[in-house]
């Protein structure tokens, strides 16, 4: 692993440690914000009370801390990224209701939801990150290119 791989990858998963952590140990913080989903969840013909909404609190949390750690010890990096970039986008719009003020307080939803989008991105950079070995497409695309090549030289020995 590179030494920017090395030290990226730990700062990147930081703020979703953090989060995630502090979302398992305090789901009644983020019970309100929760409760943007209340809406979805009645659709779906579930009960969403505030027990419902700790629950998804915590497994949320354990998610992000779990992905979050992943990433930083560079154990399935790609995974990870990819889980954390899932995770964040709803987070972002729970965290983020834009659309619902208007104002300065319509300006900080909109700061916060490009500073989450800002970590989406990089977690999936992170997800498509493969250290530098190439994709799995060249490798076979350059497999077929070293059997055709070895026909050939194997057609014009014969040839020859």
């Amino acid at each position: 692993m590179s030494v920017l791989r090395t030290v990226a990858r730990p700062l990147l998963a930081c703020p979703f440690v953090l989060a995630g952590i502090d979302a398992f140990a305090r789901p009644a913080g983020h019970r309100e914000r929760a409760q943007t989903f209340a809406p979805l969840a009645k659709k779906a013909g579930m009960e969403f009370d505030e027990t419902t909404a700790d629950l998804a609190t915590r497994g949320l949390g354990v998610g992000f801390a779990l992905a979050g750690l992943a990433l930083a010890t560079g154990k399935c990096p790609r995974v990870a990224g990819g889980v954390l970039a899932a995770l964040e986008v709803p987070v972002a719009l729970a965290n983020n209701p834009f659309w619902r003020h208007r104002g300065e307080r319509r300006r900080a939803d909109l700061a916060g939801l490009a500073v989450s989008a800002g970590l989406v991105g990089g977690a999936l950079i992170a997800a498509g990150d493969r250290a530098g070995k190439p994709s799995l497409s060249w490798r076979i695309a350059a497999a077929r290119r070293h059997r055709e090549a070895l026909a050939e030289a194997r057609l014009s020995a014969r040839v020859a």
